[in-house]
């Protein structure tokens, strides 16, 4: 998909959900202090002391990475959170990133006791960090538990975060963050 083209408006629509995730107050905004503040205090009532600094350095990675594009924007609109994530289709080595981003989440943060696969309850928490009611967490778990065995693996857990931002289809992937929310 090249930069001009229009962009399938699912994927749009799933993107658009995670930008107002951390829109607070709804500028159209999303800058790097709140997000970032915003993961960092819900962490600190969710995670053990010795995962919150490599917490720190995932959501500061995550912004500099894939919020602030190229160009390390501090603050961020919609149309340029689009075109940052776009490059999925126009840079492969950007997919290989967040799989790799992914499965390092998965082995410091989701998987909270380390046993290789994330419970209901881990995921929960791990939907927490970002603001995820809690209510809204069992169809996002049934959704990534592909093969149904009541846990996400790793490799579950990558694949549906991966699709999520990749895939252009509408796939159960679409709820790795939850509901959409716009």
């Amino acid at each position: 998909m090249s930069a001009s083209a229009p962009y399938p408006e699912f994927w749009v629509r799933k993107l658009r959900s995670v930008f107002v995730m951390f829109d607070h107050d709804l500028d159209g905004i999303v800058r790097k202090k709140d997000f970032v503040d915003f993961c960092i205090a819900r962490a600190k009532c969710l995670l053990k002391q010795e995962r919150m600094q490599t917490f720190e350095d995932q959501i500061h990675n995550a912004w500099d990475y894939f919020w602030a594009g190229p160009e390390k924007k501090v603050n961020v609109t919609l149309g340029d959170y689009i075109y940052n994530h776009a490059r999925t289709f126009r840079e492969p080595v950007f997919q290989r990133e967040q799989r790799k981003w992914f499965s390092v989440y998965f082995d410091t943060i989701a998987d909270k006791n380390g046993d290789g696969i994330v419970t209901r309850k881990e995921y929960e928490e791990f939907l927490g960090l970002v603001g995820v009611h809690p209510l809204s967490v069992p169809p996002s778990f049934e959704a990534l538990d592909t093969d149904g065995d009541g846990q996400i693996s790793k490799e579950e857990f990558a694949n549906a975060a991966v699709g999520f931002f990749c895939c252009t289809a509408d796939t159960p992937a679409k709820l790795f963050w939850g509901p959409f929310l716009a």
